[in-house]
């Protein structure tokens, strides 16, 4: 299954060695031959004919999409929050990944007492569950889509992130498996909805010329998230699954307070060339 699975990311790590750079970018980084290159591949690739003396006219920018111009004064708050928003959301997101399967196999909540270490198979009802987990993610992505585009940035992702801590905090409520699985739920499918708002702002809040320096940036910090948040649900599940919960609300947290100090509403904003 895993290789399966894996495929596609091989056949994807072979084409991508023969796709060009964005014409755009290269034309604002001041790479005018490599542009002009892009171009007419793209038209080859479409079966356009560009015969001629076809021009790109581009501007010059020395620096290029150099990491230093993210920590500039007019970037340094966008790329410190920016990067720390999602850091905390990854490591929720990958961290609930693993808790909710070991949650739902066990039968144990956020409150309940450490449960001993086991392997079992996934029984039907759980499988159902997961599934059912995964699918209002998804339409929560898909619906956070919508309101994005209708009320804009700051207003969504802000409301996400005070619901967010509240929704895990209920982990802690252990009153029933009807309860605790509806607690689950929605802290899946607010963290997802965080994760999907933050990708919509992130390529919009840089000029074109360092987008993808700091689309790659901002997303080494979430990988980061990714190990810290499954490696505390390995580690700590079987210990304490309380500190699991803490670990989770202490990062909601930390999302909540940067989400406050990232200013920048891009909604409707012209993207920057430089």
């Amino acid at each position: 299954f895993i290789i399966i699975t894996s495929l596609p990311a091989i056949l994807a790590l072979i084409l991508i060695s023969y796709l060009p750079e964005s014409p755009r970018y290269l034309c604002v980084s001041g790479q005018k031959d490599k542009a002009m290159s892009a171009v007419r591949f793209m038209a080859k690739m479409n079966g356009r004919d560009m015969t001629g003396n076809l021009e790109v006219v581009c501007t010059d920018n020395e620096e290029r999409g150099s990491y230093l111009m993210l920590f500039k004064e007019t970037h340094l708050r966008s790329t410190v929050s920016l990067s720390v928003m999602y850091l905390s959301c990854i490591f929720i997101v990958y961290g609930l990944i693993v808790w909710i399967p070991l949650m739902l196999s066990t039968g144990s909540c956020g409150g309940a007492a450490p449960v001993p270490h086991q392997c079992q198979q996934l029984t039907s009802d759980t499988l159902l569950k997961l599934s059912a987990v995964g699918l209002a993610a998804v339409i929560a992505e898909i619906v956070t889509f919508f309101i994005v585009l209708r009320f804009g940035r700051l207003i969504p992702i802000r409301t996400v992130a005070v619901v967010l801590p509240i929704a895990i905090a209920g982990l802690f409520i252990c009153v029933n498996p009807t309860v605790t699985f509806g607690f689950v739920t929605a802290a899946k499918v607010i963290s997802k909805a965080l994760n999907c708002i933050i990708w919509i702002i992130v390529p919009e809040t840089y000029p074109t010329n360092i987008r993808s320096t700091a689309t790659g940036f901002i997303n080494s910090w979430g990988k980061i998230g990714g190990v810290f948040g499954t490696g505390i649900v390995y580690l700590l599940f079987y210990t304490d699954p309380k500190v699991v919960i803490g670990c989770f609300i202490l990062s909601a947290l930390l999302n909540l307070v940067f989400t406050f100090i990232f200013n920048k509403e891009t909604k409707d904003v012209i993207l920057q060339e430089t």
